[in-house]
């Protein structure tokens, strides 16, 4: 088991949008949050790598 500690974690907004024209209205087609970070993300390509190997 690896084990990873983030000291300064993030949070990713990502919202997706049907086309990004500059200083015009958006509407959000869709919208999701997940952990960031670079820690985070080095326990999620840990992860994968592991399962890949399992």
């Amino acid at each position: 088991m690896i084990v990873t500690v983030t000291l300064n974690p993030a949070v990713d907004h990502t919202l997706d949008l049907e086309r990004f024209v500059p200083g015009d209205t958006y509407s959000v087609r869709e919208s999701r949050i997940d952990p960031g970070g670079k820690g985070i993300n080095v326990s999620r390509v840990l992860r994968v790598l592991n399962s890949e190997g399992s």
